[in-house]
């Protein structure tokens, strides 16, 4: 899991996903996997890298989604 927002897991995984944001890279899960969605505007090698990161921090990023979904959530019946 992420940990607390001060940690160090948490802060890169925010880095990372804020990153991917900022080039219009949108990441979902479904709890278990990870989906990356880019245009085809951004070169290769930055595709790839964010693709590495995934998958080196994909339990923390999939709690991290859930978490930010569940808090968007709540209070919407």
């Amino acid at each position: 899991m992420t940990g607390p927002p001060d940690s160090k897991a948490y802060c890169e995984t925010k880095f990372i996903l804020d990153a991917a944001l900022e080039l219009n890279i949108r990441v979902g899960t479904d709890g278990t996997e990870l989906v990356m969605v880019a245009p085809m505007r951004v070169p290769y090698e930055t595709r790839r890298w964010f693709e590495i990161k995934l998958d080196e921090y994909r339990a923390e990023v999939i709690a991290f989604i859930q978490r930010e979904n569940a808090a968007r959530t709540e209070g919407v019946s």
